[in-house]
């Protein structure tokens, strides 16, 4: 299993595989990182290959819009 990836490496991570801008939401106990689904398939393929690095991943956040979210858990941070 690759490492997990710190909250600024997901948030960045996640923007250059989506070409979108991240939502970041506090959410209690972990940190929730958002990019609105990619089009393509290679888009796609780019944004699971970082999600799958993070502490939970799952699509949509609730908002009606497709979204691929990732977490990370506080207290697990470098």
């Amino acid at each position: 299993m690759p490492a997990r990836l710190p909250l600024d490496a997901l948030r960045s991570a996640m923007e250059e595989a989506s070409g979108a801008t991240a939502t970041v939401s506090d959410r209690g106990p972990y940190v929730r990182v958002s990019v609105p689904m990619p089009a393509t398939t290679d888009g796609y393929r780019a944004l699971l290959a970082v999600v799958t690095r993070a502490a939970a991943w799952g699509s949509s956040d609730g908002s009606g819009e497709l979204r691929l979210w990732a977490s990370v858990v506080r207290g697990e941070q470098p």
